[in-house]
């Protein structure tokens, strides 16, 4: 392996914590758990890096998720709407029902749906 030598000076304590693991550790030098803690910090900070970007690329990906989805249903709403007004004009109008009498229907609709928080069973609407 090549090694490059190089001089690093430490504080006592932080000397006193090498040796400590030194003593844990009866096979390693010092040398050797220096280097373990550089590459045990190393791949923890790239680690975070690596975290912080997967983050932001997943976060990226489900707002796009969740803007194609609203798209969709705002444009199935608006169909729906659509069809429901066609269908609200043609019974209407089939059945000549004037303004007045087509307002207190909607009202009774919109209190029941209210009511019901819009769970009306079949048999509630005849009557």
């Amino acid at each position: 392996m090549n090694k490059r030598q190089t001089s690093v000076s430490f504080s006592k304590e932080t000397l006193d914590k090498l040796d400590s693991l030194q003593a844990l550790n009866k096979s390693a030098s010092r040398n050797k758990i220096i280097e373990n803690a550089i590459n045990f910090y190393f791949a923890y900070k790239t680690g975070e890096i690596n975290q912080d970007y997967i983050c932001s690329v997943y976060g990226k990906k489900v707002e796009g998720i969740i803007g194609n989805n609203t798209d969709r249903l705002s444009r199935l709403l608006f169909k729906e709407t659509v069809e429901i007004n066609l269908l609200t004009r043609l019974v209407a109008s089939h059945f000549e029902i004037d303004k007045n009498t087509y307002d207190k229907m909607r009202l009774t609709a919109v209190n029941d749906s209210k009511s019901t928080k819009g769970i009306i069973s079949i048999y509630d609407a005849q009557s």
